[in-house]
Parts: structure tokens; C-alpha cells; sequence
């Protein structure tokens, strides 16, 4: 290698180099760029950005609608929500989209590894049940799923659960072009069909799940007796990792479902304990994180799942941050909830609802900055981190 950074004895080309680049993880690729300014250059070219992999670009996040006027979308598109971020930004009235969905009964329901799942009716010719559509806002190209079972709904409400109507409540996307570009499939969780008053409408028991797979496009629904319990969500938003679908449950526990409508419960808290709200399930840096922030002392601390030698897999403390810095300084106040974890870095996302403001926090520095004023980002539904994927193979 010659004072410039380049490979002189081997002499590649420049698209040769990069094709070689491409097949690096984010990390490494950042660490590239410190070789040389050669390097620099060449990563950082608009070029080459499109082959090369990304990382946290911004966040989608829901509006606080005022039901006098409802903004269309329902949702917006922040940028530069992080460094090492990129300018892409999408337009999140996704135009790509035919003439012949509904504007007004379009939804957001999840964001994984570029590709983002949505909720859409038809208006045209004529009003239609819910269905679902995948699409890679980077490129614009878009799939419509064929129906479901149950049909793709919202929250629950009171009145259909008085009705004995079974409702789905949550679906997710499972997306990982690490393992394949062109394959996914879509969870579908089938809440139980009727009404607990003890429950929340952030709280809902799941008695069933429906998985469809692009590679054979077609759903596979699991009945009820093949859950031997109900499980009670904490939340809405779940995380794909290493080929199952996590999502925080009630007594400190993570539910994780495979494709196979395989299911499972890990406890990171013992049962006896505490633990004064829900957690947020995340992925990062190839680990599954389990971030639990107390309601009542606003401490943070983060979990790994991690596989012991001579056992199963189990939930390890990695990460602990008190309220206060060592200067006495406010870290974390009761209302600040974690809506993201940066999947390349250690960095915790946050959002303070009073000041409606988007924030990070630095696990390594420990220190919180603010990002980004959403100002009219609603906190009751989940931040959607984006990483564009620039990949023509995808829903090819």
C-alpha cells in the first residue's frame, strides 16, 4: 500500500475495490475510511454509496393527529437522525404506490433492514377489506400480499371485543439481506377474541400467529391449541433477529417466534422482581438487547441475550446508567421512553415527549444529546429507524 492508501501491488480498480467493500459490515466500512483520504473518498463517493452497506439514515414516526384536521400521511420522515447517517431521505407519502390505495387508510406498521410493511385499503373501484404491501422506499418497488386469514386490522376496540370479533393487533416484517436479498416474510399476531378490562389498550394477550413467506407466497396460520398459554405484549413494535421475531411480554420476559410459528419465553428479570414497566427489545451489532428504563427512577439499563457454554441462552446485564452523570447533571427524566437501539453502535434513541424532542444516548461517553425537534411526533406509537437498501434484487 503506497501513502495514498491505494492497493499498488495488487493495482485493483476502483470497482473492484468497492466490490470488495461491499461485502463489509457497517463498522468495518467506517473504520476504512480513517485509512486514507483514497479511502475516504472512495467510500464516500455518491457513486459507490449505493453498493456499500448502510446504516441509520432516520427515523418514521407517527403524528399526534388533531381528529379536526387529520394530516395525510399520518406519519413523517426524519433525516440525519444519527452519525454516521446518511441525507437519503424518503418522501413518506410514498408516491410509488398505485393511484388505487387509500391515502387516508394507508398505515405504517414496521420498518426491517430497509424494506417497510404496510396496512393498505383500496379506494378504487370500490372500498375493500385491509391487506398488506412490502416496499423498499429506496427503489420504490413494491409487492401486495395475498390475503390472510384474519384480516389485517388496527388496535382493538372495545366494541368489537363485545362483539366476540377476534382482532390481529400487530404485524411485522422479517427482512435480513445478510441471509437473503430476496426473501421475507410478514408475522400477523391474532389477539385473544374478547374483551379484558384489565388490560390496556397498549396490552394485548396473543392466542395465535399467522407467518407468510415470499418464497412461497402464501400464509400458514398456527391454531390456538399450538400456544399452550396466552402471552400479554407490552408494546406494538418487535424486532427481527438471527431468524425469529422478539417482542417484550409482561413479568420482564421476551416472546420470540420463528417461522415455523415456533415460540418461546426468555425472563430477564426473575419473576419476583420488580420491574416497574415494560422493556424495549432491539438489535444491535449483531446482538439481540433487551433496554428496561424504570418509570419510577429513570435509571437504564441494557441486557444482552447471550449463550452460555454449558446452558441456554439467558439475559446478562451489559449496560447500567443511573439518572444522574457524575457531575450531578440530569441524564434521564420519567417521561424520556426508548423508542430505537442504533443497530451498529452503542447508542440508545430516546424521546422526550415534553420537549418533543428525539435524543441519544452514548453508552460508551455515557451522555445524552439532543438529535432532532419532533415536535408533533406522537410517543404512543413506535420510532421506526431506516437504513435505505439500495439492493435491485430486493422484491424483484
Amino acid at each position: 500500500m503506497d501513502d495514498d492508501g491505494k492497493l499498488s501491488a495488487a493495482n485493483l480498480p476502483d470497482d473492484v475495490f468497492v466490490d470488495i467493500l461491499s461485502r463489509l459490515p457497517v463498522r468495518q466500512l467506517c473504520s476504512c475510511k480513517c485509512v486514507s483520504r483514497a479511502w475516504r473518498d472512495l467510500i464516500s463517493h455518491p457513486d459507490h454509496r449505493r453498493r456499500l452497506a448502510q446504516t441509520v439514515s432516520g427515523f418514521f414516526y407517527h403524528l399526534h393527529v388533531d381528529a379536526s384536521c387529520p394530516p395525510i400521511p399520518y406519519w413523517r420522515f426524519s433525516s440525519a437522525a444519527s452519525p454516521p447517517g446518511g441525507a437519503h431521505v424518503v418522501d413518506p407519502a410514498f408516491p410509488f404506490l398505485p393511484s388505487s390505495f387509500s391515502r387516508t387508510e394507508t398505515e405504517l406498521l414496521d420498518s426491517c433492514n430497509g424494506l417497510l410493511l404496510l396496512r393498505c385499503c383500496r379506494a378504487s373501484p370500490s372500498p375493500s377489506s385491509s391487506l398488506y404491501v412490502v416496499c423498499n422506499p429506496a427503489t420504490g418497488k413494491w409487492v401486495e400480499l395475498p390475503a390472510p386469514t384474519h384480516a389485517p386490522g388496527t388496535f382493538g376496540l372495545r366494541s368489537d371485543y363485545l362483539h366476540g370479533r377476534r382482532r390481529t393487533r400487530l404485524a411485522a416484517l422479517a427482512f435480513d439481506p445478510a441471509v437473503s436479498s430476496t426473501r421475507f416474510h410478514v408475522f400477523q399476531l391474532v389477539e385473544r377474541d374478547h374483551y379484558q378490562p384489565f388490560l390496556s389498550q397498549y396490552r394485548f394477550v396473543v392466542e395465535a400467529v399467522e407467518i407468510y413467506s415470499s418464497e412461497t407466497s402464501r400464509w400458514v396460520p398456527s391454531s390456538s391449541t399450538e400456544w399452550s398459554c396466552q402471552v400479554t405484549c407490552t408494546g406494538q413494535q418487535a424486532t427481527y433477529h438471527n431468524g425469529s421475531l422478539h417482542f417484550a411480554v409482561d413479568d420482564g420476559g421476551v416472546l420470540s417466534v420463528d417461522t415455523n410459528a415456533s415460540w418461546r419465553i426468555t425472563y430477564v428479570f426473575p419473576h419476583s422482581q420488580e420491574t416497574f414497566g415494560g422493556g424495549f427489545v432491539g438489535r444491535s451489532q449483531g446482538r439481540l438487547l433487551y433496554v428496561h428504563k424504570g418509570s419510577r427512577y429513570a435509571a437504564l439499563s441494557v441486557y444482552s441475550l447471550e449463550r452460555r457454554r454449558w446452558s441456554a441462552e439467558q439475559w446478562t446485564l451489559k449496560h447500567y446508567a443511573s439518572p444522574l452523570d457524575q457531575f450531578r447533571k440530569t441524564l434521564f427524566k420519567e417521561h424520556d421512553g426508548v423508542v430505537a437501539v442504533h443497530p451498529d453502535g452503542d447508542v440508545i434513541f430516546l424521546f422526550d415527549a415534553s420537549r418533543g424532542m428525539l435524543m441519544a444516548y452514548d453508552m460508551v461517553r455515557r451522555t445524552v444529546r439532543d438529535i432532532q425537534p419532533l415536535a408533533q411526533a406522537s410517543p404512543y406509537y413506535p420510532f421506526f429507524p431506516y437504513v435505505p437498501l439500495h439492493s435491485s434484487e430486493a422484491l424483484a
